[in-house]
């Protein structure tokens, strides 16, 4: 006969069971019920289905159960099924899981919880990246630039080799001593690095101290840091026999007129030293080379680039891609088939209404799964998706606002024109553009930079010989949602049936915008 201890017992251990299992899944509380087999008495936690999430959270609650649980080693999981994805446990579970994974931030320990989970890059740039070459990592806003960082320091972790990451939206200022904190912040990472992986190279370690101190103070004088820096780097690397790995992300952020110079001391101080630099940002916002100058990164001369965009101009590809990251996410909490999540037509939609970008997407289908719980429907339909689409204009307007600083009124004007012929006048979502130097297609590439404008097909002739113009398509949430816009031809209707791809021939009558439509 249980005793009134015993009870007490076994509650405590219930309550602390239970809470272990929800943290371990990133939820704030889960149920449970206890269950006999024989004569042992079991915590069985209430799930919808078996998933990967689940086994994991099993064993971190076992590991973590005070040793004077009474159900030490008697834990399970009781299928209890849910007909609406949106509102079951597992939709509840993924949208942690996609809440983290669509933050990364540079310095941080890759945000990949579960086997399974990271979706290698479609080219393996992984791989690319951590080779002992100079790169420029490019793409738009979102397409993963600092999860491959990331990804490369976990790997680079698992070698003799040293990487280091700044995060380079502190050293925006356009005054000349942002060098000097840069360099000064490099100096210092360098050193914690080494000393946590070659604590006894303590010696060669401390020149890289004495460096930053040095500069820091005003007794090494900017134009001669980077040589003295290559030097400290240099004795450093030679005492650890290893390379150093630095890698430089969001670079678009620093000032367009100290970008060069920056680039220039930092290649000066790791060439020929055993270090090899990597530059990440948006393409159209990087100005690593002044040619007036000479100075900074030439490409491929100095550094080869990596490019981590899908377009639509290979719709198939970036479909493929976002198709085989999505079902990797929903294997984890047990959903083999993406029809028990969402509907074809809703992820077609999600695929044009993020052109390729995956974090875009992932963000996309969580608030998707969010407004299709509020309607009470079985998965998610086209109406929630549209309604994240929209919901998403905003933000990407304000990641303008802080990508591009100093551009920012003529990002918008030009925005506001393109907006006002295409959809306004002429019912449409894409244009075409004509490829000349000006600070309108400028303005136009830096727009698809922060996705609020997606390049389609690169070189259409629609009238003269020799006139080659680019077909662009409005982001989705320049006229879905709160934004809804009535009777727009939208562009992937004019596909062929059964292509994916767009031909050129198919996109010559869309509208040319005016050659000035920004004035």
């Amino acid at each position: 006969m249980m005793t009134t201890a015993d009870l007490v017992d076994s509650e405590q251990g219930q309550v602390e069971a239970e809470g272990l299992f929800a943290q371990s899944l990133g939820l704030s509380k889960v149920h449970s019920t206890i269950e006999y087999a024989g004569p042992e008495k079991f915590v069985k936690f209430q799930v919808g289905r078996r998933a990967p999430v689940y086994d994991h959270a099993l064993r971190e609650t076992q590991k973590g159960l005070s040793a004077s649980n009474p159900f030490r080693g008697l834990l399970g999981v009781k299928i209890n099924p849910c007909d609406s994805f949106p509102a079951s446990l597992e939709a509840h579970v993924l949208l942690g899981l996609l809440a983290r994974s669509t933050r990364p931030i540079a310095g941080q320990s890759i945000p990949h919880a579960f086997p399974g989970q990271y979706v290698p890059f479609q080219n393996n740039e992984e791989d690319q990246v951590i080779q002992p070459a100079t790169h420029l990592i490019v793409g738009r806003r979102g397409v993963g630039k600092t999860t491959l960082i990331l990804k490369a320091q976990e790997l680079l972790r698992k070698s003799p080799n040293l990487s280091v990451v700044l995060d380079m939206q502190p050293y925006s200022s356009s005054n000349e001593s942002v060098l000097i904190d840069i360099l000064t912040d490099l100096a210092r990472e360098i050193a914690k690095a080494a000393r946590a992986k070659y604590p006894a190279a303590e010696e060669a370690i401390k020149e890289l101290d004495i460096f930053a101190q040095d500069l820091f103070s005003g007794a090494t004088k900017p134009d001669r840091a980077s040589a003295a820096l290559r030097r400290a780097i240099a004795k450093m690397t030679a005492t650890i026999t290893a390379d150093l790995f630095v890698f430089l992300d969001d670079y678009h952020l620093v000032h367009s007129d100290q970008q060069p110079k920056i680039a220039d001391a930092i290649h000066g101080a790791l060439k020929g030293a055993r270090g090899w630099l990597k530059v990440a940002g948006l393409n159209s916002l990087l100005r690593v080379y002044d040619p007036s100058t000479r100075l900074g990164l030439q490409s491929p001369g100095d550094a080869q680039r990596i490019s981590l965009d899908l377009t639509l101009i290979d719709p198939e590809a970036a479909e493929e891609h976002l198709r085989r990251i999505l079902l990797s996410f929903l294997r984890l909490v047990g959903v083999d088939k993406m029809s028990v999540a969402i509907s074809e037509g809703a992820f077609q939609r999600l695929v044009w209404a993020n052109a390729g970008v995956p974090r875009d997407f992932l963000q996309m289908f969580s608030k998707s799964i969010e407004h299709s719980r509020r309607s009470g429907r079985r998965k998610v339909e086209l109406s929630d998706t549209n309604l994240a689409i929209g919901e998403f204009g905003q933000q990407k307007m304000v990641e303008m606002e802080e990508d591009a600083r100093n551009e920012q009124n003529l990002l918008r004007k030009t925005l506001e024109a393109i907006e006002e012929h295409c959809l306004e006048k002429k019912k449409i979502n894409a244009f075409l553009i004509r490829s000349v130097s000006s600070s309108e297609y400028k303005a136009v590439q830096t727009l698809s930079d922060l996705r609020l404008l997606h390049i389609l097909h690169q070189t259409i002739t629609p009238r003269e010989a020799g006139e080659r113009y680019e077909a662009y398509m409005l982001d989705y949430s320049l006229f879905t949602g709160f934004r809804q816009r009535r009777n727009i031809q939208k562009i992937e209707s004019m596909r062929s049936e059964g292509e994916k791809q767009f031909k050129a021939k198919q996109l010559r009558n869309l509208p040319a915008l005016p050659q000035v439509f920004a004035a």
